[in-house]
């Protein structure tokens, strides 16, 4: 981050928890000197069709009423932040797909979450699990926007996604003068090892893995105060969930070991963080992230994803 003409998107759907979103969003640009640009899905048109394709109602009046709500949250944006450009976008189409398209050209995604829906409500349920494993760039899921005090926390495995998971890490906590804290966490669910030489190695290699987490950081920023923790509990996501208690913000990756579509210590940390969540695909150069590529966080000699 930190280029001028970046562009963070947000998916915008006039409730609450997607305005809170949007000011996240827009605290985030001013810090980074990035712009923001709403996204709201419009499925009106794909709701007023008849069988034979014809529209059944006027869509001109529905639509003049959703280009409102994107101006006055553009309006009140701009009123708060005046150094940060806003603009809005109204696209024909679901949620997922709009969304996923449009993550194409930005350098974050940042979507809202309510109990009880928003955009995050569906997105946990049919859209979340493929926006959040085919989204063009890293997506963050906001809860709040008024938790500004903690670390950054990111988890690390030494793969090739969790390693751009650090360096969306060490951006934020570079832009926002926080510590940066690499976890690493050893899920205890696995069979016992066998000796205390197979025990000692796991310990080797998990120290092994979160100094080349921490120099991959300080490397990118050397000003940053970086932290190193081994992290011990029943599953890969019980340990990230409990470190995150307290800490600004989480990055991940989006996928475990296996071969699945989207991994299942992401998908349970993002369902049940009280925090806000950054979930990492591809980091802002771009890259995919390969078949092998974990979600930052490894089980060492226990259970793999």
């Amino acid at each position: 981050m930190g280029e001028t003409g970046r562009t963070i998107l947000v998916g915008y759907d006039d409730t609450t928890a997607s305005m809170a979103a949007v000011r996240w969003a827009a605290e985030l640009a001013r810090d980074t000197r990035a712009e923001v640009q709403l996204v709201h899905a419009w499925t009106w048109p794909l709701l007023g069709q008849g069988v034979s394709g014809l529209p059944v109602l006027d869509p001109t009046g529905p639509r003049n009423q959703a280009r409102r709500l994107l101006d006055d949250a553009v309006d009140r944006i701009t009123g708060t932040f005046p150094e940060v450009p806003v603009s809005a976008e109204l696209v024909a189409g679901m949620p997922r797909e709009v969304l996923e398209e449009a993550s194409g050209r930005g350098e974050m995604l940042v979507v809202g979450t309510r109990g009880l829906g928003a955009v995050m409500g569906t997105l946990l349920g049919s859209v979340s699990r493929g926006l959040l494993h085919d989204a063009g760039c890293p997506v963050a899921i906001i809860r709040s926007d008024q938790h500004r005090a903690g670390p950054v926390l990111v988890a690390y495995d030494g793969s090739g996604v969790a390693g751009e998971a650090v360096d969306v890490a060490a951006d934020l906590a570079a832009a926002w003068g926080a510590t940066l804290r690499v976890v690493h966490v050893r899920a205890t669910g696995h069979a016992p090892y066998e000796n205390g030489g197979e025990a000692w190695s796991a310990g080797h290699r998990s120290r092994g893995t979160l100094d080349e987490g921490v120099d991959r950081a300080r490397a990118r920023h050397p000003e940053l105060t970086v932290q190193s923790r081994t992290l011990e509990d029943r599953t890969v996501a019980e340990g990230l969930l409990s470190a995150a208690a307290g800490a600004r913000m989480l990055v991940l990756g989006h996928r475990g070991q296996s071969r699945g579509q989207f991994g299942s210590t992401a998908h349970a940390t993002v369902l049940h963080a009280t925090g806000n969540v950054i979930v990492v695909r591809r980091g802002p150069a771009g890259g995919a992230a390969s078949e092998s590529e974990g979600t930052g966080a490894a089980a060492d000699g226990g259970s793999r994803e």
